[in-house]
């Protein structure tokens, strides 16, 4: 004989990246475990295949929605909605005076307030001159490797796989239909300017923030700190 299913509450928001409505539960004691455990092993594959299968167990509506498709950025901000379902409102993490080390405080934070941020001047349709390159977000696989921006070879590596399509004219290139190495070769033929505009992309994009002011009581003086990204908050 089975056991019978406890009812689990429902809710509902939107994606941000494109204001779609799901509906999602929050995490089974099963998927706490899993959370727990990926945490304590501190291995960033882990965490990452932890946070998108539970998301991917909570999402009720659509049935269909494929968590890989996501941007990295819906994916920490659906993460905190069913966090903040399953295990309270609050979140507490350890804020340092990045001045002074000796200063640590423990700092609670309503989840409600942390947003998904959004720069008014982004796109993701750049224009190079007669030429205009569409752009994908990063998604979940980007949280284990990170976005490496300082490094000329790792921003392009990165671009090269964020490119959805160039279009000149009416002619259309699909990514699907180029080569890495040719992908990699155009990139290296642009102009500084022309590689920046793009490369902006990652600078202005939307991104999981919040910023604490605390006042540092060794000193008297107030410091702000800015968590961003699901490594901040997990």
């Amino acid at each position: 004989m089975s056991l019978p299913r406890p009812t689990r509450p429902e809710y509902s928001t939107t994606i941000p990246s494109t204001g779609k409505k799901i509906k999602y539960q929050p995490f089974t004691v099963k998927e706490e475990k899993i959370l727990v455990l990926a945490a304590e092993s501190q291995d960033s594959d882990e965490i990452g295949n932890a946070v998108s299968n539970c998301i991917k167990n909570c999402v009720t509506t659509p049935a269909d929605l494929d968590i890989s498709e996501l941007a990295l950025f819906d994916i920490e901000y659906l993460f905190l909605k069913c966090r903040a379902k399953s295990v309270g409102e609050k979140l507490s993490v350890n804020i340092t005076d990045p001045d002074d080390e000796t200063f640590v405080k423990d700092h609670e934070i309503n989840i409600d307030k942390i947003q998904v941020i959004k720069d008014k001047n982004h796109t993701d349709l750049i224009d190079i001159g007669d030429i205009y390159v569409k752009m994908g977000y990063p998604d979940i696989s980007f949280f284990t490797e990170g976005l490496d921006l300082n490094s000329i070879e790792a921003n392009i590596d990165l671009v090269c796989r964020c490119i959805r399509s160039i279009t000149q004219g009416e002619e259309v290139y699909a990514r699907d239909d180029m080569e890495e190495g040719e992908l990699n070769e155009w990139l290296e033929g642009l102009s500084k300017e022309q590689f920046t505009k793009i490369s902006n992309f990652f600078v202005t994009m939307p991104k999981l923030s919040h910023t604490i002011k605390i006042r540092n009581t060794n000193t008297g003086k107030d410091f702000e700190i800015t968590l961003e990204g699901l490594s901040d908050f997990f």
